[in-house]
């Protein structure tokens, strides 16, 4: 199964996984402006997102390891710096773990080890969210996709403006594929590395938005016993997207980790 891939720029590897109901498309004007004058900027689409086809296949367990090789296969030959944006850094995650030959450098954009909340996590979103956005999903695709969006912006202090440039630039874009969408849920709810941090030996760089509905800055507290050596980055006034309202900054950081590390 051949995931869509593009490549822009020249320079040194650097590829790119987004997050959730997304696609290549929507970092795509970002890279071409602040990143790909320096590296060979790799967009990967997920499987069902953008112009990849979804996969067949029901068991979260399975689910996870097609998702990975999916992924794998998608990657430059050559070594290459990783950068994984919300559910994109969770598989980012994975992908450093079980093939860390591939993987020079690990960026978590808007990211963190587990995306829900539990009994010893109070960092992400109610499990709830999730099982309602699987129930809904099926219902009115179109809605749920704006509904999130329009979660993803908040706290943003202009998240007004750049919601109404957000969807004038997706009219007209197809829908992710249900499959695709249903299985990212899946992967968002299950994914947990907090106990894998400290195997990932790969230079990383966590790079958050200070406004964040979906992952609160607080949980790097816990980086100190769980990857002592990561770099932390915190965008001010940026929520979930700050690519997208910050992206001289955050290109900043990313280059500047790439270049001459924490």
């Amino acid at each position: 199964m051949t995931l869509n891939r593009e490549t822009l720029g020249q320079g040194p590897n650097l590829t790119l996984i987004h997050g959730w109901a997304a696609e290549n498309a929507v970092w795509r004007p970002w890279v071409e402006t602040w990143l790909a004058p320096h590296f060979t900027c790799h967009l990967i689409e997920l499987p069902g997102f953008g112009h990849s086809p979804p996969l067949e296949v029901d068991d979260p367990e399975t689910l996870r390891l097609r998702w990975r090789q999916a992924l794998l296969e998608a990657l430059p030959e050559a070594p290459t710096a990783l950068l994984g944006w919300s559910l994109g850094g969770l598989l980012a995650q994975d992908l450093a773990l079980h093939a860390p030959q591939h993987i020079t450098h690990l960026i978590g954009l808007c990211t963190s080890p587990r995306f829900v909340q539990a009994e010893d996590w109070r960092h992400g979103v109610p499990p709830a969210l999730i099982e309602d956005f699987l129930e809904t999903v099926v219902r009115d695709t179109a809605a749920l996709l704006k509904r999130f969006w329009l979660l993803q912006w908040q706290g943003d202090p202009r998240a007004r403006q750049l919601m109404r440039q957000f969807v004038a630039e997706m009219k007209g874009r197809r829908l992710p594929h249900l499959t695709g969408l249903k299985q990212g849920l899946t992967l968002l709810r299950t994914l947990d590395f907090r106990q894998d941090l400290p195997r990932i030996t790969q230079p990383t760089l966590w790079l958050l938005g200070e406004k964040d509905p979906l992952i609160p800055t607080d949980w790097v507290q816990a980086l100190a016993s769980m990857q002592p050596h990561a770099c932390v980055r915190v965008i001010a006034g940026a929520a979930h997207l700050p690519f997208r309202s910050h992206g001289d900054e955050t290109a900043a950081a990313i280059r500047s980790f790439l270049t001459q590390g924490c």
